[in-house]
């Protein structure tokens, strides 16, 4: 057979089956596939690999010219002074480079270009050039959640201590929601600003993310009420229906969220990208008073997504409903708290309710937590000051101290509140995690408990009973003031731990007086222990 005829039949061949199955209706399960994942054209998805040498949090070395995670045929440019800043938008008028937009706030434009050689032709400073990254809702991409876990379902409130009317706590704060927009709810107050500055495509439907996020910080049904139902809130949109966003759009977000007068203002999206724009964006609003709060992300990674993994912005991970630390949240050392983030009730456009997980849910309860402490203090607060006694009050959990999985700890709404009210006794064992052993010392690893005073009143010659796999080692805590910690450490069972995989761990608190603890259900710690990717 002639060779030529042979691949052209095979080329028609292929392209014949190719239409055909072109031409095939999909399931109904691979349409809603597809509905959920679909990029826009402008927009190049990522999806970070944690074991990747490059993490989230952590800025890329690039080429000045091209970096495989910004979006491609654009750049950001600010000037530093007014006089600049007016002289090149007179020139970019007259060139082939298009401004796609502007925040006069930091005297910054979003540049889209055809040509690299009609942007050189602006001869701009290469230095005062960055790049504009995509921007996302996070989304469980890359692991799938642990084992064990259990959702949370309708009782998030009650695990952060609300057993009240919460009702009219947040008036008058103002919280923005940066994200992709609030649609209207049953569940939502029609007290709501709105700033969109994505606009919905004709015949789409807004994304669902942004009234989820703020229905947990202001949802006012009794069925689906938020931490703080009485706050305004103030929806930001800067994500298209297919949840995506830039870096532009999140720094032109925080300015007009800063600009309307937001005290808190809630980002539960992440990036890749270091951007100096969007640096430059949450100075410009913590300067004005705003406090930033944003989710760790969802790929499981070492380090925080930007913007939450800036110092001025408060990085949130994600717990179920036993405390547990969930293996999709992003871990970091300067993780600021965690809150619940498995399976919570949330709102979705059309009055409907969802299971909510990630780190998106977890970021909404310290905000809305800090607006309720905020109003229902005497005299009322500021949201930095707020925002401290939140993370001073926060419940210890994993290891001793901050961490990368806790940070600060766990969200406790009600010992914040309850802060001043005297006569409250209540020791808890906080959490049991093992020590690394120091490969110097033989049988240095063992089992550090950590006490914790949750109470207003000081405690004085408690016992802790500590049982491994079997053995007892009672031992005695003398005094433990209030919001104070105490951590046992028994250098045993480490070996065990090393060879089975797994250790029985009892810790049992024992007041010394007749008071009554004021909640003994966390006295008392009785569980498995497994040996960690730390403890190899």
């Amino acid at each position: 057979m002639n060779p030529r005829f042979f691949l052209a039949s095979l080329a028609l061949a292929i392209g014949l089956l190719l239409g055909w199955l072109l031409t095939q209706s999909p399931s109904e399960e691979t349409k809603l596939a597809q509905q959920k994942k679909r990029p826009r054209p402008d927009l190049i998805p990522i999806a970070p690999n944690p074991k990747s040498e490059r993490k989230l949090g952590q800025a890329s070395q690039r080429d000045s010219n091209f970096d495989p995670n910004a979006l491609p045929s654009e750049r950001l440019v600010a000037f530093t002074n007014e006089n600049d800043f007016q002289n090149f938008l007179k020139r970019l008028a007259n060139s082939k480079v298009r401004n796609l937009g502007q925040i006069n706030g930091l005297r910054a434009v979003r540049l889209g270009f055809d040509q690299l050689s009609d942007l050189d032709a602006l001869e701009l400073d290469p230095d005062d050039l960055e790049f504009n990254y995509p921007v996302l809702i996070p989304e469980l991409r890359e692991l799938e959640p642990q084992e064990g876990l259990v959702g949370f379902g309708g009782s998030a409130l009650t695990f952060l201590g609300i057993t009240t009317d919460n009702s009219d706590w947040g008036r008058g704060v103002k919280i923005a929601v940066i994200d992709s927009g609030i649609e209207p709810h049953l569940a939502l107050s029609d007290r709501i600003e709105h700033i969109n500055l994505v606009e919905i495509g004709e015949g789409e439907s807004p994304n669902s993310h942004g009234t989820s996020v703020a229905s947990l910080i202001a949802g006012t049904h009794p069925n689906l009420r938020g931490v703080a139902p009485a706050s305004d809130l103030i929806s930001v949109r800067v994500v298209d229906e297919s949840g995506f966003s830039s870096s532009f759009l999140l720094a032109q977000g925080i300015i007009a969220a800063s600009d309307a007068g937001a005290n808190l203002i809630n980002i539960s999206l992440g990036s890749e990208g270091d951007s100096p724009i969007v640096r430059q964006a949450v100075q410009y609003a913590t300067e004005r008073g705003s406090v930033i709060f944003a989710s760790s992300g969802n790929e499981g990674a070492e380090n925080s997504a930007f913007p939450a993994a800036y110092p001025e912005v408060h990085s949130v991970g994600a717990i179920d409903a036993l405390g547990q630390y969930v293996n999709f949240s992003n871990r970091d050392g300067e993780l600021s708290l965690a809150g619940p983030g498995y399976e919570v009730r949330a709102a979705v456009p059309g009055d409907n309710v969802t299971a909510f997980t990630g780190t998106s849910a977890a970021v909404a309860y310290p905000v809305g937590a800090v607006a309720a402490i905020m109003t229902q203090s005497e005299p009322p607060l500021t949201a930095q000051a707020a925002t401290q006694i939140l993370i001073d009050h926060a419940n210890e959990a994993g290891r001793p101290g901050a961490d990368s999985e806790f940070g600060n700890g766990i969200i406790n709404l009600g010992r914040a509140l309850q802060r001043d009210t005297a006569g409250i006794v209540d020791l808890a064992v906080a959490s049991q995690t093992y020590l690394n052993p120091d490969p110097a010392a033989q049988n240095s690893g063992g089992l550090q408990v950590s006490i914790e005073n949750r109470g207003t009143e000081p405690v004085f010659q408690s016992t802790v009973d500590i049982s491994i796999a079997g053995d007892f080692f009672p031992f005695n805590i003398q005094s433990l003031q209030p919001n104070e910690r105490r951590v046992v450490t028994i250098p045993a069972g480490f070996g065990l731990l090393q060879r089975e995989g797994q250790l029985r761990v009892q810790s049992q608190i024992n007041l010394n007086d007749d008071r009554r603890d004021f909640l003994p259900s966390n006295d008392r710690r009785d569980e498995l222990i497994f040996l960690s990717r730390d403890e190899n």
